[in-house]
């Protein structure tokens, strides 16, 4: 279970630790849930995993770009934060065990345009994984 108190609670860790990398990635997750406070957003563990999701997905399209570009030293900054924020994301089910439950999903549903199935699928598997996997699985399963 993400919460903040775990997160302010590591930032001090790694203060002390004078480890800036996870520093300045807990504070970049911690100024994101701020934001979100201050526009009024519930925060719960639904929230701060959006938040950790965003901050990992911005870490990998930072990390393909600067592979076009050819920055090394860039990438293995980023590949550490990522590592850091996922360290905070709970387990992804198997492609496996997602395909059952999309099938599923699919089986309930009335309207079985991608469109429909998609937007149950994402509120239903909240989290249990990335939204990308979900439409390629979905796009597969109803070809």
């Amino acid at each position: 279970m993400i919460t903040i108190e775990r997160l302010k609670e590591d930032l001090h860790t790694y203060m002390k630790a004078r480890d800036m990398i996870s520093l300045n990635t807990v504070r970049a997750i911690l100024n994101e849930i701020n934001i979100r406070e201050m526009k009024n957003v519930k925060i719960n563990e639904e929230e701060i995993i959006k938040v950790l999701r965003s901050e990992a997905k911005k870490r990998k399209e930072a990390i393909e770009t600067f592979e076009k570009a050819g920055r090394t030293d860039l990438i293995e900054k980023e590949a550490k934060e990522l590592k850091i924020i996922e360290s905070y994301l709970p387990e992804e089910i198997s492609d496996e065990e997602l395909i059952v439950k999309i099938k599923e999903i699919i089986s309930k549903s009335e309207d079985k345009s991608f469109g429909k199935v998609m937007k149950v699928s994402i509120a239903a598997l909240k989290g249990a994984a990335d939204g990308k996997r979900i439409s390629a699985i979905l796009k597969q399963i109803l070809k």
